[in-house]
């Protein structure tokens, strides 16, 4: 057999592999906005329902993403007209996107970077009567200049309950505020209860950390820190 009629077949195989997901479309906030205003779509908040009642995008359904047969009902969408997702940071809604797309939806659109940005870029949200504001470790602004600007360096950390990657480093966060103690103030504060400081500061997305001494900033990141990452940041106070 030709050597190229066996790398054909092969090569198509991996074409039509690698192009799965490919019919998600991307959106910033303000795109988003524009697209959801006019047509026959589907606009999904795959957030929890304690998410959504605190703030979603009016004319959204809810859908739990972290629940075992949300894959099922994720599915049971229409497929003659277009999906928009969005969640917090977008990444949840990235999944459910694709899940969509290799599943023959053509029209899918994620809010790339969640309602976290669209309530940056002050755009409306709906707040469900009775809904209950998370309070814990809520920061607002004026508390939050206060602490940054004391004679203790302060290192912190913004998260919320519903990531995956905060709730991993709570353990470590926890463990370095009893070793630290003495040295270095370790301050956990809730995005999602912190809003007014969230959207001041412009906090796109969570895990963030970020080091004060004397009302500067010396250090900021995004994303999962390992203990010698922080240790580093800690032992230059």
């Amino acid at each position: 057999m030709n050597r190229f009629s066996i790398l054909l077949p092969l090569a198509a195989i991996m074409t039509s592999a690698s192009g799965q997901g490919q019919d998600v479309t991307n959106l910033t906030s303000s795109q988003f906005k524009d697209k959801i205003s006019s047509g026959t779509i589907t606009l999904l908040d795959v957030r929890t329902s304690s998410e959504y009642a605190n703030g979603h995008i009016k004319n959204a359904r809810q859908m739990n993403y972290y629940v075992l047969d949300f894959r099922k009902k994720l599915l049971l969408l229409p497929k003659d007209h277009p999906v928009f997702l969005y969640c917090n940071t977008g990444w949840r809604s990235k999944k459910s996107a694709e899940i969509l797309a290799e599943n023959g939806y053509n029209q899918v659109y994620n809010l790339e970077k969640g309602i976290m940005d669209w309530n940056l870029s002050n755009l409306p949200v709906v707040i469900e009567p009775g809904a209950k504001p998370d309070e814990e470790n809520k920061i607002e602004p004026d508390e939050f200049y206060a602490l940054i600007n004391s004679d203790d360096p302060v290192f912190i950390n913004f998260y919320a309950p519903w990531c995956a990657p905060c709730r991993k480093m709570i353990p470590l966060i926890d463990s370095l505020q009893t070793e630290y103690k003495n040295q270095v103030r370790i301050v956990k504060i809730n995005a999602d209860a912190s809003k007014n400081l969230v959207k001041e500061l412009h906090v796109g997305n969570v895990p963030y950390f970020t080091f004060y001494k004397s009302g500067n900033k010396l250090f900021e990141h995004y994303g999962i820190l390992d203990r010698k990452a922080i240790e580093r940041v800690l032992s230059n106070p």
